[in-house]
This record gives structure tokens, sequence and C-alpha cells, in this order.
């Protein structure tokens, strides 16, 4: 394994962790400004947007797991392909997560931030 390939892992698992404690400074801290968040409902937020719906409780994650991630390195740039499963409350309803997650990392000024995210709900079987 390559020292990016766990790089990525280990920011993967910060984004996790700050997503529960919505920790809006880490999240700040691993999002690029040009952020594109497309939640699994289709919205699509802005790094701000979806920053200040962590930070006032908007989006509030109670479990979140992150499984199956392959991760591929192109320059300087990371896609994670993966599944994402978990517990939120979103705008005051309870929603179980369940799906097929794309994340784009980008290396710039020789630190890593997520560019990308997209959601794609998994069908009930």
């Amino acid at each position: 394994m390559t020292t990016a390939i766990q790089d990525i892992q280990d920011l993967e698992e910060r984004r996790r962790a700050a997503m529960i404690a919505a920790d809006v400074a880490a999240l700040d801290a691993l999002c690029a400004d040009e952020l594109s968040y497309t939640h699994s409902n289709a919205a699509v937020d802005g790094k701000a947007d979806y920053i200040a719906k962590v930070a006032n409780g908007y989006f509030d994650y109670h479990a979140l797991t992150f499984s199956d991630q392959q991760i591929r390195l192109v320059g300087d740039v990371a896609l994670v392909t993966g599944r994402m499963t978990g517990d939120i409350v979103m705008g005051g309803q309870p929603r179980k997560l369940n799906g097929q997650t794309t994340v784009i990392w980008i290396k710039s000024a020789g630190r890593w931030q997520m560019l990308a995210f997209q959601s794609t709900p998994v069908p009930a079987s």
C-alpha cells in the first residue's frame, strides 16, 4: 500500500469522525473551498452550506460506517468508491443511510482536501 493511499484512508476516517462529532473546524480543513457535496436525495451543497448545516444540526449524524472502499490514485487526485451506511437526523427527521459513494480528494499545496462527494441510494432488496 502506498503512503498516499494510507493518507486517504486516514482522511476518510477523520471525515467520518468529524461528521459524527459535528466538528465543523475539522470539516472546514478537510474540504476544499470548491466542494460539491451531493446528498442521496439529490440536494447539492457547497462547502459553506454543508458545514453550516452540520453546525446548526440540520445534519445530525448518529452513526456512520464507510466500507468496501476502493482508492485509486491519478496524479494529485484520489478517487474513493465504497459504501456508506448509518443513522442521521436530517431536518428533524430520522433517516437510515445506505448508499454507494464516490469521493474525490485533490492534493494542492502539499495537502489533500475533499473536492466532491456523491451518494447514490442502494435500493431495498
